[in-house]
């Protein structure tokens, strides 16, 4: 993976508390649900900015890079994927913002830095401004991903045009 439960934080946050050495089943288990939702839909995002082959070439990458972590050879194709993996890595990244969209989304949750929202009579606050500022965020670093994706070494590459578009409250 790319990134981890430590991206959600800040305006991405989950409600995932500190780690304060106590034994905590709520930490626990956001944990594991913002876990789960990293493991699926990071990869969906791949696919999405890179097309299916691009994926696997870069997945396949980053496993051989876990593997082999003592290799410290330089060549073209390392450069190549270090460059996408150094923007996808930032701390604000686009694959955090996209996880939290679809994190959200699935559980028409309104998330602040204390955990979920509901109003008094128990219905669930929108998340529709979260949601639109996180797909938005995403939407203008996917715009430098784009760019440096358009270079001749990134041939093949199959770029899903939604991945640019910003959203709105009013779907338009």
């Amino acid at each position: 993976m790319i990134i981890d439960y430590e991206s959600f934080t800040g305006l991405l946050s989950v409600g995932i508390n500190p780690d304060t050495g106590a034994p905590s089943i709520t930490r626990d288990a956001e944990l594991g649900k913002i876990e789960s939702y990293i493991s699926v839909y990071e990869q969906e995002y791949l696919i999405r900015i890179l097309g299916e082959d691009m994926c696997k070439a870069f997945t396949d990458y980053l496993n051989s890079k876990e593997d082999s972590k003592e290799d410290s050879k330089e060549d073209s194709v390392d450069d190549k994927w270090d460059r996408l993996l150094a923007i996808l890595s930032e701390k604000y990244s686009p694959i955090a913002c996209y996880i939290f969209f679809k994190y959200i989304a699935d559980g028409n949750y309104s998330v602040t830095n204390v955990g979920t929202v509901t109003s008094a009579d128990g219905d669930a606050v929108s998340p529709q401004v979260l949601q639109i500022r996180a797909w938005n965020d995403m939407v203008n670093m996917n715009k430098r991903v784009y760019k440096l994706l358009q270079g001749k070494e990134y041939a093949g590459v199959c770029f899903n045009p939604c991945m640019l578009r910003k959203i709105n409250c009013m779907g338009i």
